[in-house]
C-alpha cells in the first residue's frame, strides 16, 4: 500500500517536462534551483517555467483563457537557447522576449525579473502593465505618482465652501524630509544664520568656524536630492544629521528608514452636508494604529511627530463619523483609494471595516495550492476581513468609495467589500485587477505557492500570490478588476489646474441626491 501510494503521488506531481517532476523549494535561494541560471538564459527560462508550473495559483483560469503552458515551453525555450549562443545580449532584447513570455498571464500582481548576466542589470516585466496599458483610462506609474501628490491636497480642487475642516498627515519621504527641502524650516534657518554671520565685520574665531560649518552643511543638503534616492537618501541624510549634530540646527533630525517604503499620506476632511472624507495613499495604517506594531518602528526625531499625525487624522475621521451618526446628521462617508497600490489586508478594519459591525466581514472567496500539480487546489474558502473591534455604531448612511485604474490589491478588496453593501457605491473607473493575496517569503512560505526566488539575490525572481481570490459568486476577477457602479472620468485638465475633481464632485452629488 505504501509503495502504491508513493507511485500515485509521483504521478500526481508529474508533468510533461522532466525538470518539474521533483519538488524544488523555489521560495528561497536554493542552489539546486538557481545555479545554472546564473550564466544561462535558457536555464533562467526553465526556472521560470518550472517554478510557475509548481507554484502558480491561477492555472485553471489561464486554461479557460486558452493558455497551453506546455506549448509555451516549446515556443520560448528555443528562443532563450538562441540568446545563449550570443556573445552579448542587450537588455532591450532580453526585455522584449520576456514581455512576450509573460503577456498571456493574468496575475496582476506579478512581476518577473531575470538578471542579464552579460550586462549585470536586472530586467523586470509585468503582465498587468502590458495588459492595462492598452486601456483608454490607463494611468502609468509616473502619472499615478503624480496624481497621488495632487490627491494629498486634492480638496483644493473643489469648491472651497464645500470644505468645512481638513487635516493632512504624511509619513512619506517627501514629508519626512520637508524641513531640509528648499524653503523648508532647516534651510530657512541656515539662510538666516549664514546671512547674520556673513554680515559681521569682525567675527570671532568661533563665528568664522560656525559660518564655514553652516555653509558646508547647506551645500551638502542642497546636493543630496540630486545624488541619492530611497534608502540611500535616508542613509546619507541621517549620516549628515550625526556629522553636524554639534551645530544644534533646529529640525535637523534623523528620519526613519521605515518611511522609504512604508510611508503613507492620509487626508481627513469634513465636507459640506456633514460628509466625512478620507484619502489614503496606500494601506499601511496598521503600523500606526496598532500599538505593538507602532512600538516596533522606534521612530527617531520628527518621524514620531509625523506618525502621530497619522493617528490624529484617522481618529478625527472616525470620531466625526460616529458623532454625526449618533446625532442623526451624518450625510454620508467618502473613502478615496484612487491611485492606491494596496498594502496591509489588516487595514480593512480601520477603513471600510470601521463602518461595519465587529466580528469580521466576508468580501471574497479564496483558495490555495496544496500540491505540485498545476490543478492541486484547495476548496474555495471564505475570505473574512477584520472589522473594527472597539465599540462603535454601524453606519447605515450612504458610503462612496472612489477608485480608478491604478487602485490595486487591498484598494480593490475595499471596493469589493463596498459593492456587497446595500448602502455603498463605487464611483470612478474600473480598477487594476489584482485581487490575489500576497505575502513575503521571509514571513510566510508555502511549499506549493508564492514567490519564486529571492528579490535581489537569485538570477530569477517572480513576485506572485500565495492564493487565488474569487468573488462571492465564484467569479475570477484577477486581470480584470471591479466595475464601477457609476463610471466617471477624471477631467485631468481641470484637476491639475486646481479647478475641479469630477469624480469627487460626482460622489458628493450621489450622497446629496441619492442618484
Amino acid at each position: 500500500m505504501c509503495l502504491l501510494g508513493a507511485l500515485l503521488l509521483l504521478l500526481s506531481v508529474s508533468s510533461c517536462r522532466k525538470d518539474s517532476d521533483t519538488l524544488i523549494p523555489y521560495d528561497h535561494e536554493d542552489v539546486m534551483a538557481f545555479s545554472d541560471a546564473e550564466k544561462s538564459f535558457a536555464a533562467k527560462y526553465k526556472v521560470f517555467w518550472n517554478g510557475m508550473n509548481q507554484n502558480y495559483a491561477l492555472w485553471d483560469y489561464e486554461m479557460e483563457n486558452g493558455l497551453d503552458w506546455d506549448a509555451e515551453y516549446e515556443k520560448f525555450l528555443p528562443q532563450f537557447e538562441e540568446l545563449d549562443k550570443k556573445d552579448n545580449v542587450e537588455n532591450d532584447e532580453l526585455e522584449e522576449l520576456m514581455k512576450k513570455m509573460v503577456e498571456p498571464l493574468h496575475d496582476s500582481h506579478m512581476s518577473v525579473t531575470f538578471k542579464n548576466h552579460h550586462s549585470g542589470k536586472s530586467i523586470t516585466v509585468m503582465p498587468a502593465v502590458l495588459r492595462n496599458s492598452k486601456r483608454p483610462d490607463y494611468i502609468d506609474a509616473k502619472e499615478g505618482a503624480n496624481r497621488r501628490s495632487y490627491f494629498r491636497q486634492l480638496l483644493s480642487s473643489i469648491n472651497k465652501g464645500d470644505v468645512l475642516d481638513i487635516y493632512i498627515a504624511s509619513t512619506e519621504l517627501t514629508a519626512a524630509l520637508a524641513p531640509v527641502l528648499p524653503n523648508g524650516s532647516v534651510r530657512k534657518w541656515l539662510d538666516a544664520e549664514i546671512d547674520k554671520l556673513s554680515a559681521k565685520t569682525t567675527p570671532t574665531e568661533m563665528e568664522v568656524q560656525k559660518l564655514f560649518a553652516y555653509l558646508a552643511l547647506y551645500k551638502e543638503l542642497s546636493g543630496i536630492f540630486s545624488k541619492y534616492s530611497g534608502a540611500n537618501l535616508v542613509s546619507y541624510y541621517n549620516q549628515l544629521v550625526v556629522k553636524y549634530a554639534y551645530l544644534e540646527v533646529p529640525g535637523l533630525v534623523e528620519v526613519s528608514p521605515d518611511f522609504v517604503k512604508g510611508g503613507i499620506t492620509l487626508t481627513y476632511a469634513l465636507l459640506k452636508g456633514n460628509i466625512p472624507y478620507i484619502y489614503l495613499s496606500q494601506f499601511g495604517l496598521l503600523n500606526y494604529l496598532k500599538e505593538d506594531r507602532y512600538n516596533e518602528l522606534k521612530l527617531p526625531g520628527n518621524s514620531e511627530m509625523l506618525a502621530k499625525r497619522i493617528q490624529t487624522a484617522w481618529q478625527m475621521w472616525f470620531d466625526k463619523i460616529q458623532e454625526l451618526h449618533k446625532a442623526g446628521t451624518l450625510g454620508g462617508v467618502i473613502i478615496d483609494v484612487r491611485c492606491n497600490p494596496g498594502g496591509f489586508a489588516s487595514d480593512f478594519q480601520y477603513v471600510l471595516g470601521a463602518l461595519l459591525p465587529s466580528g469580521g466581514f466576508v468580501t471574497n472567496q479564496y483558495r490555495y495550492k496544496r500540491g505540485t500539480a498545476r490543478l492541486d487546489y484547495s476548496p474555495l474558502l471564505p475570505q473574512q476581513m477584520s472589522t473594527y473591534s472597539a465599540d462603535h455604531a454601524v453606519i447605515t448612511e450612504p458610503i462612496v468609495v472612489l477608485g480608478d485604474s491604478r487602485s490595486v490589491s487591498m484598494a480593490e478588496t475595499t471596493i469589493r467589500g463596498a459593492k456587497l453593501l446595500p448602502n455603498a457605491c463605487f464611483i470612478g473607473k474600473r480598477t487594476w485587477g489584482g485581487f490575489c493575496l500576497l505575502n513575503e517569503n521571509s514571513t510566510f512560505s508555502v511549499n506549493y505557492s508564492g514567490h519564486i526566488g529571492v528579490s535581489g539575490k537569485t538570477p530569477v525572481y517572480v513576485y506572485t500570490p500565495l492564493v487565488a481570490t474569487f468573488s462571492m459568486d465564484g467569479k475570477q476577477l484577477e486581470g480584470y478588476g471591479n466595475e464601477p457602479d457609476i463610471e466617471v472620468d477624471l477631467d485631468t485638465q481641470l484637476f491639475y489646474a486646481g479647478k475641479g475633481d469630477t469624480q469627487l464632485e460626482r460622489a458628493l452629488e450621489y450622497i446629496r441626491t441619492g442618484k
